[in-house]
Parts: C-alpha cells; structure tokens; sequence
C-alpha cells in the first residue's frame, strides 16, 4: 500500500477554539511530566466520564500546543471506535488508519497524514471493525505502540468515554498516562471519581484533569490574574 497523500487541515471553526483554548494548554508539557512523577510520559490516553464532554476538540487543544508551543513531534490518533470525529474535523478519509495498524502488517508511515503544522501528524481510526477490544487485547498491540513512540515525542490517543465503553478498562494498562477531560458545572464530582477507580484498577495511569467549557463569572482577566 501506498503513503497517504492527503494533507489534514485545521478549519476555521477549529482554529477559533484552539485559540480560545491555546493559552491555557501551552504549558501543557511541563504539566504533564510534572504529574508524572519522574517517569517518562510519552503516550497518553485521553478520555472523559461520559460522551459530549469536549475530549476530541481537547484533545486536538493538546496536541497542538504540545507540537507548537514545546516544538515537540506529535502524532494524534483518533482512538474512539464507537464515535470516531477526527477524520471529520480535519477533512481526511477515515480509513486505512489505527484500526488497520494493529490488525495488519501495514507500517505506521503509510497510514498517518501530514497538517499544516509540521511537528503534527494524524491518524485516523480507520476501517470500521465489529469488536474493537480485540484491538487492545491483540498481541502486537504494545509493541506497535512502541514503535509510535520510539518515532515521536508525544503520541495523544483520543479515546472513548471511560463510563460509555469497556475499550479503556482493556487499553488504560498500555499507556504512560491516561488525562480525564470533565464538562465543568456539569460533571459530578462522584462520577468523575468511580471512572477514575475503574482506570486505575485497569493499570492506568492518571495523570489529571482538563476542565472543558468552563464558565466565567467574573471577566476572564480577572480569573488570570488570581
């Protein structure tokens, strides 16, 4: 097979919200290996309670800080079988991509596409499969990811609700971090509780917690400035 050609670009709805959010997010990095502890993070699962909590637009968010703000070589792979966005959000074809990676003898390089910024490169979730578990439960599954990471600084998985799939029980144990995105002012902080219970009794990591759609009250200089 071939390398794709297709090229993924950010539209203009897309670029309004990575530069409301840019801010926040640009010190992404040091967060993160701050919160790991000394250990080195280098693939993360990002997930949220519940569906339609922002977790793609977040994850695209870290993605794109990481890979311009700390110059780090990003791939974001769209991880989410049940509702899989990132092909629709960049304009590309959904398949080949992850799900043909990790059943398949395809080389990763043919499968990812290049955007407009060159330290970030896509891969969407690919051909649509009937039980995506034996995606995580396959053999060459860690060592695939290995290889992800041994080509890029930071690899960002967007994966499914923790409460809405059983897909990240099975994958929270192969990543170096899991980062939960919770809905502020909506997400209750008992349920954000039990989906971290049950990440961490899988093996996951968690590293912490994106607050999305917050809401100010008083002039958002002001919240900086506190």
């Amino acid at each position: 097979m071939s390398k794709i050609k297709e090229t993924a670009m950010f539209s203009r709805e897309l670029k309004t919200l990575l530069d409301k959010n840019y801010k926040e997010l640009s010190t992404a990095e040091g967060n993160i290996l701050s919160s790991a502890k000394g250990s080195e993070v280098k693939s993360i699962f990002v997930t949220s309670c519940q569906s339609s909590s922002g977790k793609t637009v977040s994850s695209i968010n870290l993605s794109y800080a990481l890979a311009t703000e700390a110059n780090a070589k990003v791939l974001l792979v769209d991880c989410n079988f049940h509702s899989p966005k990132i092909h629709e959000l960049f304009g590309i074809m959904q398949n080949p991509g992850l799900s043909d990676y990790f059943r398949s003898d395809i080389e990763y390089q043919e499968l990812i596409r290049n955007s407009e910024y060159d330290n970030l490169k896509i891969m969407p979730v690919g051909s649509e499969i009937p039980n995506s578990i034996q995606v995580f439960k396959s053999r060459n599954f860690a060592n695939k990811l290995s290889a992800l990471k041994n080509n890029f600084d930071y690899v960002i998985f967007d994966g499914d609700s923790v409460l809405g799939s059983s897909d990240v029980s099975i994958a929270a144990k192969h990543f170096d971090g899991i980062i939960f995105v919770v809905e502020c002012e909506k997400t209750r902080w008992e349920i954000l509780q039990l989906a971290k219970r049950k990440a961490e009794n899988a093996g996951g990591n968690v590293l912490g917690v994106i607050l999305n759609k917050r809401k100010y009250y008083i002039p958002s200089m002001l919240y900086e400035n506190i």
